[in-house]
């Protein structure tokens, strides 16, 4: 009796080491779930699962085909390219890509994000809604951005030899603006048009303008 007590013991601690096996993966490879929830940049490396010599398939294997769609993305000036979109409905994690190689969708030329806010998050944590006083704070130093009103608005032209200037280096672009409801005052109509201000100017500060868009070059 004792020797079927130990077996039926030894035969029970079998199924439960069986029943604790980990199931296989439902949504394909564990490296593509880790890259869903990696929402870093590194200018000129990577953004996510997305390197500089990525391609439409790689982000596919990622992020999932159902979240890339092939369409034109606008670069300035009225100009628009051949790109993908990634999860094209989702604000908080969509990014744009311009390819340097269009027709192959591979190699990134440049990623576009958009909008108020977004996951992704750059060096120094500088990301969409980051405001100008915020900017300060992280550079150390005021900084020269453009002004209102045209194609350039608001894209910060140098960072004076701050923080963010080795942080972001040249493969960043971010452009700030003012809330819809800043946009009337005599402060924002002083700040209009293609020449420089510093961001300690005391109209620019009252305004505290947000980043709404951030172009990210893999390329020279």
């Amino acid at each position: 009796m004792a020797r079927w007590h130990g077996m039926a013991a030894w035969f029970l601690a079998v199924l439960a080491s069986g029943c604790g096996s980990p199931a296989p993966p439902e949504h394909g490879p564990i490296m593509g779930r880790m890259a869903v929830e990696d929402w870093r940049v590194e200018p000129r490396v990577r953004i996510g699962a997305l390197n500089r010599y990525g391609s439409a398939l790689d982000i596919a294997k990622a992020y999932g085909s159902l979240n890339l769609r092939d369409s034109s993305v606008t670069i300035g000036e009225g100009v628009a390219k051949d790109g993908t979109i990634v999860y094209p409905e989702d604000p908080q994690r969509r990014f744009e890509i311009v390819w340097a190689d269009p027709g192959a969708r591979r190699a990134p030329h440049r990623v576009i994000l958009r909008g108020e806010r977004t996951r992704w998050m750059l060096p120094k944590d500088v990301s969409l809604g980051t405001s100008l006083r915020e900017l300060e704070e992280k550079n150390g130093r005021p900084f020269r951005l453009a002004g209102f009103g045209w194609d350039y608005a608001g894209v910060v032209t140098s960072w004076a030899g701050g923080a963010l200037d080795s942080a972001l280096g040249t493969g960043i672009k971010v452009y700030l603006e003012p809330r819809i409801e800043d946009r009337t005052g005599p402060g924002y109509k002083r700040l209009q048009g293609d020449r420089e201000f510093l961001s300690s100017d005391p109209s620019m500060e009252a305004l505290n303008p947000r980043i709404y868009q951030i172009f990210v070059d893999f390329d020279g």
